[in-house]
């Protein structure tokens, strides 16, 4: 994969490593970024052709990759450069970043954006533990817990839920797919208000130390003796190491953090 490099005043060294996750359908590649857990960690989105040097800075007429808060300022993300929000930011899945620092999904609810927080064009916030989840409103099922997400506050599923494309979810945690298979949710699947299937995505960080990964949309630190087998057939080791679904092995350094795919979608 290729990556690109930060300037050393805003954030440290970023480095990419080859391996290869799929999301949806295209093809994307693990992103590793190192950063103090004080600062805001990372951002790079996967569908982005990245080059390494200061040859390629982001152009002004370049459409903003994301938007973070550092030190309390707001500020939009070209590439490797940072500038502050001096005006709304809009993002797709209708997303609009206010100089403040909040922002509103589809004229929802105004959200704060942490200090470190990353929201990407992908619509994804990125958190400084190296957990990520959905902008925007959705479903899921976290520990055997059925939750709608609207506005970034979850709330269980007390009912059955029937969307606009035919899928009905149920308290018990079973669902009637579009296509009229039967079968019950597992951890980390994703849905739509719509109903569509949203592909899901999981991590793994080296912060003071110890790996955490996040799957399933669980957090999970690891023991120098763990070996966790992700969804898409990487390992990653309590030792640092991931090993990537073709065999390659590479270390994690501090801060740094590896996107790979996450439970497969199903419709």
């Amino acid at each position: 994969m290729k990556g690109f490099r930060m300037k050393a005043s805003d954030y440290q060294r970023l480095e990419g490593r080859n391996t290869t996750m799929n999301c949806s359908h295209h093809s994307w590649s693990p992103i590793l970024l190192s950063a103090s857990r004080t600062a805001c960690i990372f951002f790079c989105l996967g569908l982005l052709p990245l080059v390494f040097g200061p040859s390629l800075r982001a152009q002004p007429d370049q459409p903003a990759d994301g938007a973070t808060v550092k030190d309390g300022k707001a500020f939009s993300v070209r590439g490797q450069e940072l500038e502050v929000l001096k005006k709304v930011l809009k993002l797709p899945f209708d997303v609009e970043v206010y100089t403040n620092g909040t922002f509103k999904v589809a004229g929802g609810k105004e959200r704060e954006l942490h200090e470190g927080q990353i929201l990407r064009r992908d619509g994804w916030i990125l958190n400084t533990d190296g957990s990520i989840e959905p902008v925007f409103d959705h479903v899921t099922q976290e520990t055997g817990q059925l939750l709608v997400v609207r506005d970034g506050e979850p709330a269980s599923i007390g009912e059955e839920m029937t969307f606009p494309n035919g899928l009905t979810i149920f308290p018990d945690g079973w669902c009637n797919y579009p296509s009229g298979a039967h079968a019950r949710l597992a951890d980390g699947q994703l849905f739509g208000l719509d109903g569509g299937a949203v592909p899901a995505k999981d991590t793994a960080t080296l912060i003071d130390g110890v790996v955490v990964v996040q799957k399933d949309g669980m957090m999970i630190s690891l023991n120098p003796v763990n070996i966790m087998g992700m969804n898409d057939s990487t390992k990653v080791y309590g030792t640092g190491f991931i090993q990537s679904p073709d065999g390659t092995m590479f270390p994690l350094e501090e801060g740094q953090t590896v996107f790979i795919e996450g439970r497969a979608s199903r419709s």
